[in-house]
C-alpha cells in the first residue's frame, strides 16, 4: 500500500515542486538583494505606513501609487513641485544616522533600523521641526490671554524647555491648526494622523521623554509585525511571476510531468530515488527553513543589525546568483534529462523545432499547457519550506511501508520454511516404508 505508483508519482511531483521553488527562492532573493526590495518595503512602511495620512485615498488610488512609487524606486526618479515641502517621513531618512545605515550610494537605504534608533531619530527630527517653528509657535502662545509674556520671553522659555516639553508645545500648535482651522500649518510636515498617533503617545507618557520613547518604540514594532505580512504577500506574487516564467523558459508542464511520471517507471524510480538524497541534501539549507519571532510571526532579517546586512550585500546577491549556476547544473538539469522537459530537447523537437516562435505560439495557444505551468508557478508561490516538509513526510511514509513489507516477507519466508513438512526417506530393503518426519 506505501510503495504504490501513486504514492511515487507524488513524490516525484513534490520533488519537482521543491526543486523549482529553491531556484525560484534564488532568484527572488537576488532581485530582491539587487533591487533592495527589502529596504524599499521598510521606507515605503515608516513613510507611507507610519508618518503620512493616506486614508484620503481609495483602495485603487492607493494601489496605483503604490505601484507608481515601486517603479519610481527602481530607477531612483520621482518627480517633485518646486514648492515641495519634505515631510516628516523624509526628514527621517534623510537624517545621518538613517543614512548612516546605507551601504553606499547604489544601496543608499538600510534593510533594518533598530527600534531604540527609530525613536531616536524621529524625537531629533520633531525638535528640529520644533527650531524651525519657533517664532510661530511664540506668536501662537503669545495671543493666549493666559499669556502675558512679551514675545520674546516666551521664545526664550521654549528654547531652554526640556526636549518632553519642546515636542509637547509643537504638537499643540500643529492641534491648534487642525482642530481650529481644520488645516495643516504652513509650510507643515506632521499629517493630522500622524498628529494624533504622536499627541496619544505622548498624553500616555505622561510627558515623560523616556517613556515617550518606549511608546514610540512599540508603535514602530508593533508596525514591523505588520510589514512582514506585507514583505510575505509581496514575495509570494514575486515568486509566482517569477514561476510562470520559470515553468515557460523551461517548459516545466506539471500536467505533461505528472503524465510521464505515471506511465514511466525507469523515470519515476529515478525521481522517487533522487527525492530521498533531497530530503537529506537540503535539511541545512536556509532556503528550507523558516525565520520566526518568538510570537510566531515570519520577520524580514533580523538576525543581524543592518550595518552588516549592507555590508554583505554585494557579497549575498554574488552567492545567489552562484545559487542559481549551482542548482540549474545539479538536481534541475538531473530531472530535465530524466523527465525529457526543455525546449531543445523535448519540446522544440516533438513540437516545432528551432522556431521558438512558433514554440511560443503553441504554448500560449494550448490552455491545457499554461494551466500546467501555473500549476508550477502556484506550487513556488507556496515557498520551499512548505514542499519540503511534505516531502520529508512522504518520503518517510513510504520508507515505513518498505520496512514493513519487507518484515512480512521475512516473516512469512520463516513461516513458510517452519510449516513445510520435510520428508526424509529412508531405504530399507527390508520393510520399503517412508519416513516422515
Amino acid at each position: 500500500m506505501f510503495n504504490s505508483p501513486l504514492l511515487d508519482i507524488a513524490i516525484g511531483l513534490v520533488f519537482i515542486f521543491l526543486l523549482y521553488s529553491l531556484l525560484v527562492t534564488s532568484i527572488n532573493e537576488a532581485i530582491a538583494t539587487m533591487f533592495g526590495l527589502r529596504a524599499k518595503m521598510l521606507k515605503s512602511a515608516i513613510v507611507v505606513g507610519m508618518l503620512s495620512d493616506t486614508s484620503k485615498d481609495g483602495r485603487w488610488i492607493s494601489l496605483f501609487k503604490g505601484i507608481r512609487s515601486f517603479f519610481q524606486g527602481l530607477v531612483h526618479w520621482e518627480k517633485k513641485p518646486l514648492n515641495y515641502v519634505p515631510k516628516i517621513g523624509e526628514k527621517f531618512f534623510d537624517h545621518p544616522l538613517i543614512k548612516n545605515y546605507g551601504s553606499s550610494r547604489l544601496f543608499p537605504l538600510p534593510s533594518y533600523i533598530p527600534a531604540t534608533n527609530f525613536s531616536t531619530v524621529l524625537i531629533d527630527v520633531l525638535k528640529q521641526e520644533f527650531d524651525a517653528k519657533v517664532d510661530d509657535i511664540s506668536k501662537y502662545k503669545r495671543s493666549m490671554p493666559s499669556l502675558n509674556d512679551s514675545l520674546e520671553n516666551l521664545r526664550l522659555n521654549l528654547q531652554n524647555a526640556s526636549d518632553a516639553i519642546k515636542i509637547k508645545e509643537l504638537l499643540e500648535y500643529y492641534g491648534q491648526h487642525y482642530m481650529n482651522n481644520n488645516a495643516a500649518p504652513p509650510s507643515a510636515i506632521i499629517d493630522k494622523e500622524t498628529w494624533q498617533i504622536m499627541q496619544m503617545h505622548l498624553r500616555n507618557s505622561i510627558y515623560d521623554i523616556r517613556q515617550f520613547e518606549a511608546k514610540i518604540e512599540g508603535w514602530y514594532d508593533d508596525s514591523m509585525s505588520r510589514v512582514s505580512g506585507w514583505y510575505k504577500r509581496q514575495t509570494q506574487l514575486i515568486l509566482f511571476l517569477i514561476g510562470f516564467l520559470v515553468a515557460i523558459v523551461f517548459n516545466v508542464d506539471t500536467i505533461e510531468i505528472a503524465g510521464k511520471l505515471s506511465t514511466d517507471k525507469d523515470a519515476r524510480d529515478k525521481l522517487v530515488q533522487m527525492a530521498s538524497q533531497a530530503a537529506e541534501n537540503y535539511k541545512d539549507d536556509p532556503r528550507v527553513k523558516k525565520i520566526v519571532t518568538n510570537n510566531g510571526t515570519e520577520i524580514l532579517d533580523t538576525t543581524r543589525t543592518g550595518i552588516e546586512i549592507n555590508k554583505a550585500v554585494f557579497k549575498e546577491y554574488q552567492a545567489k546568483v552562484e545559487s542559481v549556476k549551482t542548482q540549474l547544473n545539479g538536481d534541475v538539469g538531473k530531472t530535465k534529462e530524466i523527465l525529457a522537459t526543455g525546449w531543445n530537447d523535448y519540446g522544440g523537437k516533438k513540437n516545432f523545432p528551432g522556431k521558438i516562435g512558433f514554440v511560443l505560439c503553441e504554448t500560449f495557444s494550448s490552455g491545457r499547457k499554461i494551466l500546467g505551468f501555473l500549476i508550477l508557478a502556484f506550487a513556488v508561490s507556496l515557498g520551499s519550506p512548505f514542499w519540503f516538509d511534505l516531502l520529508n513526510k512522504l518520503v518517510k511514509l513510504r520508507g515505513s511501508g518498505k520496512k514493513e513489507d519487507d518484515r512480512s516477507d521475512t516473516t512469512a519466508s520463516k513461516s513458510n520454511s517452519a510449516q513445510s513438512p520435510v520428508q526424509v526417506v529412508v531405504n530399507s530393503k527390508s520393510s520399503g516404508e517412508e519416513a516422515v518426519g
